[in-house]
């Protein structure tokens, strides 16, 4: 139901746009029946552009839904906002149908009257006493004692053959519905107007003249019952203004060509309700987007998992990825060509340090004992000498062998 105050609530936006165009440019010139027809046409279609769109200028949704493994369910309570909104919205809807439906049963009531006469197809009821004169579709209401009978009659025919009782319900139904918008009972009033405008026209064709109709019209209005439902000859909130536009002069035809200049106003319209407003019911697409002629990557797709597979490892097989390296520009100063700053140099690769033996180091050499100098004697210490061989066993040494013996000083 949310959905349907959101429409609302955009449909009334246009209504407002429209009524405003209206009221700038339309509403003082004197073609009725065009006035009447644009309140009609563009209130039906203030209220049937949310569901249309232009694609062309959609942007498209990427809409990922995750499954759910646990769906959990709250109950939400009844005394919300939304409920107490859309709540608020009906009782106040339902005053303004409950009227409309008595407006009906005030006109059945009056048609069980035992004065009625049918003539070319319409039904006319006599209410004697009331002063009062007015029309709902082809039933014609009015007492027998006015004054001016036949002027009266003109005027009532000309609401009835122009059909103007489905105007007034229509813009009631709008107003029903649309009853938080002061632009709907606006509406309906100058709906009314054109009405009593385009019958005093019709009128003051048929061999009355326009003074002698205003004089009609001033002696006989009078502060009676109204009834909403219905156009009433003598209604003297609108009296002023009927007499006013009755000796306006007429509008230029090139005036009409300012109904062309809402078609800017619909285009605006048709883009505000595809760009700015989110839409959860259905719509149609007047201009869908032309996947050739626009490439766009991104493209409403609903996925519903996605699943990502693992890379399979091969033995042996190392792909070996190559970069492209970008392509220096080259860059002109004055009309001379600047060359291209060098490219940077790499940091060599840092290497694990490999600890190297220790080398051996070879012991220092035997201190050399100094050379003596010259009368100088040295100290010479001799090795003890070998024990006496004793004669039995005294060993026979040959040539080479160096016989050792004690040097005794002094010898």
């Amino acid at each position: 139901m949310m959905n349907w105050l959101y429409y609302l609530l955009e449909a009334n936006l246009y209504l407002i746009l429209f009524y405003g165009f209206y009221r700038l440019l339309l509403h003082k010139e004197t073609f009725y029946a065009l006035n009447r027809y644009y309140l009609i046409v563009s209130s039906l279609i203030a209220f049937l552009i949310p569901f249309f769109q232009l694609g062309f200028l959609s942007k498209d949704i990427i809409i990922i839904e995750q499954p759910v493994y646990q769906q959990i369910q709250v109950e939400k309570s009844l005394l919300n906002t939304e409920n107490m909104l859309l709540l608020l919205y009906l009782l106040v809807a339902l005053m303004f149908i409950s009227k409309i439906i008595w407006g009906f049963r005030h006109i059945f009531k009056l048609l069980k009257k035992p004065n009625k006469t049918v003539e070319n197809g319409i039904t006319i009821i006599e209410l004697a006493n009331t002063k009062t004169a007015f029309s709902f579709f082809n039933m014609l209401f009015i007492d027998p004692d006015l004054p001016q009978k036949n002027t009266i009659l003109k005027h009532e025919m000309a609401h009835i053959h122009q059909k103007h009782s489905i105007d007034i319900l229509l813009f009631e139904i709008i107003r029903s519905l649309s009853w938080f918008n002061p632009i709907t009972h606006l509406l309906k009033n100058d709906i009314k107007l054109l009405h009593e405008y385009l019958a005093d026209e019709e009128t003051t064709r048929k061999g009355i003249e326009k003074y002698d109709y205003a004089i009609f019209l001033i002696q006989n209005t009078y502060a009676g019952q109204t009834v909403q439902l219905t156009n009433q000859i003598f209604n003297s909130s609108i009296l002023k203004r009927r007499i006013s536009m009755l000796n306006q002069k007429k509008s230029a035809k090139w005036a009409r060509l300012r109904l062309l200049l809402v078609l800017p106003v619909v285009g605006g319209m048709l883009c505000t309700s595809t760009m700015a407003f989110t839409k959860d019911y259905g719509v149609v697409d007047l201009f869908p987007k032309n996947e050739n002629t626009f490439q766009d990557t991104t493209k409403k797709v609903k996925v519903k998992e996605i699943r990502i597979a693992e890379p399979v490892q091969k033995a042996n097989r190392v792909k070996e990825i190559v970069i492209a390296e970008p392509v220096p520009q080259v860059k002109k100063v004055n009309g001379v060509k600047l060359a291209p700053p060098p490219p940077p140099i790499e940091p060599a690769p840092k290497t694990k340090s490999v600890k190297k033996p220790k080398k051996s180091v070879a012991p220092p050499p035997p201190p050399v004992e100094p050379k003596p100098a010259k009368g100088e004697v040295l100290e010479i210490r001799l090795s003890p000498p070998p024990p006496p061989v004793e004669p039995s066993k005294k060993k026979n040494y040959e040539k080479d062998d160096i016989i050792y013996e004690e040097v005794i000083p002094g010898s």
